[in-house]
């Protein structure tokens, strides 16, 4: 697998708007909004692809909230590579790139099905649940 920085507008960018899509929103019966991607422009975008066909498996998106933390937002992994521990890849690399510039910090809003993926990579439950896109979400947060 190569992970990478993914530059905003970039094809790289388009193939992880469609995964976005199809994994996030699709499911609910929604699409991504000018709202959602609302200064997307500012912030990081990460992906994994296989070596093999150079095809997108994986995507993130890092807001910088401030120097030492970010939000780790719309992660989506390709359906059928689900459960292959390519997220906790695609985790560990962000954090090793955040962490080597200086976040401390990186808080996230779970669906909750997606909490104990989350607490095994270290991430803790931080205040009450909530709906966010029609769902229930956990906001959680983890020290680099």
């Amino acid at each position: 697998m190569r992970f990478c920085q993914i530059k905003f507008g970039s094809a790289e960018y388009e193939l992880c708007l469609a995964l976005r899509q199809q994994v996030l929103r699709q499911p609910l019966g929604l699409s991504l909004s000018q709202e959602d991607l609302r200064g997307e422009n500012q912030q990081l975008h990460f992906g994994l692809f296989s070596k093999e066909q150079d095809s997108l498996l994986a995507c993130l998106v890092i807001h910088p909230l401030t120097p030492t933390t970010a939000k780790l937002r719309q992660m989506a992994v390709v359906m059928d590579s689900q459960r292959q521990g390519i997220g906790q890849v695609l985790v560990t690399e962000t954090e090793d790139f955040l962490r080597r510039r200086g976040v401390q910090t990186v808080e996230l809003h779970a669906r909750t099905s997606a909490t104990g993926f989350y607490e095994k990579l270290g991430y803790e439950p931080s205040g009450p649940l909530f709906n966010e896109v029609s769902i229930e979400h956990q906001k959680m947060w983890r020290q680099l």
